[in-house]
């Protein structure tokens, strides 16, 4: 080969190589600047699925949790009177605007409903051999366990998931004297409303699946049931008394994709301007970081209470496993506080939510000064929290804690110049002795308290005599 060929094959050859290495730069960086973005976007709506899936269960609990006092008044006496069933039940419908009625049905017949008004078909209601409820009713039935049952259409109106819960009459015998069964049907679309899954600002397109918690069994109910063939959804489970649903979601196809225009325009200009590079991998950085802070904002957000910055029951189950483990490993009693105010619906409504919402911020400050640095303040909804107390030797310890509580929601609570005072009601639960899960010790403390606010309110209620825990230690 001549000498004076080598220079032109040098740049037929390096001239390309070099530009086609750019172009391959700029790709690469574009297209990581894309999965960046891709990653980004999915982690906040993956954020969005889980605060949608918490606020569906809590709504649930909150509903489900309420009727546990009429439950157990009825399993003790085993009669109710009509007056006495329609006085505790306009209560009950007050304190949560989710429950459209409330039902007792002795031997599975309905001789009980609240509010009459408009339910009236409902008398005299045969659940077992119902064609559309029947089927729930023996699931119910064979379980011997609270169901959830549907969404249906309601005769009334609306759409609705049945709470079922079949109550046995206490007994000294083995087996257990079926009386009947509760029925209340929760309000399905508020439910939505209220958890932000109907928010046209969501981003994402939503299905969910089951009539009676079977999961990936079940059918359809809300959403497109395509979404669930489809490749790249996210799945997720909303957690109901007797299974799952499942919660499939996917950014809405109808929007489009953030982004994809600068990738293209920097793919374009990156063949002519290798300067390009720089700015993209300084780019890339700062959505690294806007990615990484996004997430710790998220988390953040996931596991505290937005109003009162308490933790809220996801960091609750994690903090008493923790409580639990050195509580066995000291041999020491975990005393859980179930706690809810008196009066806060009355400030409210005279005063407005913001009044409410400054009320509960105050308590949560309150309450984290009065509380050593080793317990924990939880709010788990409403005007309802809980104090896990670790390291309690003796009931004076906990009572110190209780009277400091009292005391401290007692002071005033001032509100655009005036000024209000609240009460609470306390239940107190005792780790073994009235429950061995988290769960367990929430019922027992939710008992004690309403037992608290039976009692006049603004007093404490201890779930069992803790006397016997306490001696032990």
């Amino acid at each position: 080969m001549k000498p004076a060929s080598m220079p032109r094959l040098l740049r037929y050859v390096l001239a390309p190589v070099i530009g086609l290495m750019v172009t391959l730069v700029f790709f690469t960086m574009t297209s990581l600047y894309q999965q960046t973005l891709q990653e980004q976007q999915r982690a906040v709506q993956i954020e969005r699925l889980a605060e949608i899936r918490a606020n569906i269960e809590g709504a649930f609990n909150g509903a489900i949790n309420l009727t546990a006092g009429l439950i157990a008044f009825v399993s003790s006496t085993g009669v109710i009177s009509q007056d006495f069933f329609a006085q505790i039940s306009h209560e009950l419908i007050q304190q949560n605007s989710l429950i459209r009625n409330i039902t007792l049905a002795p031997g599975n017949v309905i001789r009980y409903v609240y509010p009459l008004e408009g339910n009236e078909a409902a008398l005299g209601l045969d659940l077992l051999n119902h064609p559309t409820q029947g089927e729930a009713t023996r699931q119910m039935l064979t379980s011997g366990k609270p169901i959830l049952a549907g969404p249906y259409e309601l005769a009334q109106g609306g759409v609705a998931v049945i709470h079922r819960v079949p109550i046995y009459l206490d007994s000294d015998t083995a087996d257990p004297v079926y009386w009947g069964m509760m029925s209340t049907p929760i309000d399905f679309s508020r439910i939505l409303e209220l958890s932000g899954l109907l928010n046209p600002a969501l981003g994402l397109e939503i299905a969910l699946r089951s009539r009676e918690g079977t999961g990936a069994e079940g059918i359809v109910f809300y959403g497109d049931p395509a979404l669930f063939e489809m490749s790249g959804v996210f799945n997720s489970y909303i957690s109901v008394l007797n299974g799952k649903w499942e919660m499939a979601a996917l950014p809405d196809r109808h929007q489009p994709q953030s982004g994809n225009g600068l990738v293209w325009t920097a793919r374009g200009i990156g063949g002519m301007f290798g300067l390009l590079t720089t700015f993209m991998i300084w780019q890339l950085m700062r959505m690294n970081e806007r990615l990484h802070a996004s997430q710790a904002q998220y988390r953040q957000l996931a596991q505290h209470d937005t109003l009162t910055g308490l933790p809220n029951r996801i960091v609750l189950y994690d903090r008493f496993e923790q409580a639990v483990a050195r509580a066995e490993r000291h041999h020491d009693p975990l005393v859980l506080l179930y706690m809810d105010l008196d009066g806060f619906k009355y400030i409210n409504d005279l005063h407005g939510h913001q009044a409410g919402d400054i009320a509960l911020a105050e308590l949560a400050q309150r309450f984290r000064r009065v509380v050593r640095g080793s317990d924990s303040v939880i709010r788990i909804g409403g005007d309802e929290f809980i104090i896990l107390l670790e390291n309690v030797t003796n009931i004076d310890a906990v009572l110190s804690v209780t009277d400091k509580i009292l005391n401290c929601v007692a002071d005033p609570i001032e509100f655009e110049s005036q000024q209000f005072k609240l009460g609470i009601s306390i239940g107190i639960a005792c780790f073994p002795q009235d429950g061995l899960t988290l769960d367990q010790l929430m019922t027992s403390g939710d008992h004690a308290m309403y037992a608290a606010k039976a009692a006049g309110k603004n007093r404490i209620n201890w779930a069992s005599d803790p006397s016997h825990l306490f001696s032990k230690n």
